[in-house]
């Protein structure tokens, strides 16, 4: 029959790769409104409002990233996600093939 291992490990992919995706795209935002109510703050336009919208963009933006990516990522095991980041960092992206996962050697064999 068929092995399924690729299956498996395109479900730890596709759980990283969306985890990382909504790290960055909510830092995108947050950064971006931040920047606009700064400048809102400068012009001297709705100051106050503009200091407060920054407080609570920060909150969601802290809480949305503390729920939603430990909930993506919770049914990984510490090795999945260590071998997934050991090839993100070398290759540059996630793939789905087998034939990229090494097993990390922590301690040498005597």
């Amino acid at each position: 029959m068929d092995n399924y291992e690729w299956q498996k490990n395109k479900a730890v992919v596709d759980r990283m790769y969306y985890s990382e995706r909504v790290f960055t795209t909510t830092t995108l935002f947050a950064t971006g409104f931040t920047a606009a109510n700064v400048i809102f703050i400068r012009n001297g336009y709705f100051a106050d409002i503009a200091r407060t919208r920054i407080m609570s963009t920060w909150k969601l933006y802290f809480l949305a990233n503390l729920t939603i990516i430990p909930l993506l990522l919770r049914p990984l095991t510490k090795d999945e996600m260590a071998i997934q980041w050991r090839k993100r960092l070398i290759m540059g992206k996630y793939l789905y093939t087998l034939f990229h996962l090494d097993p990390i050697e922590t301690e040498a064999k005597e």
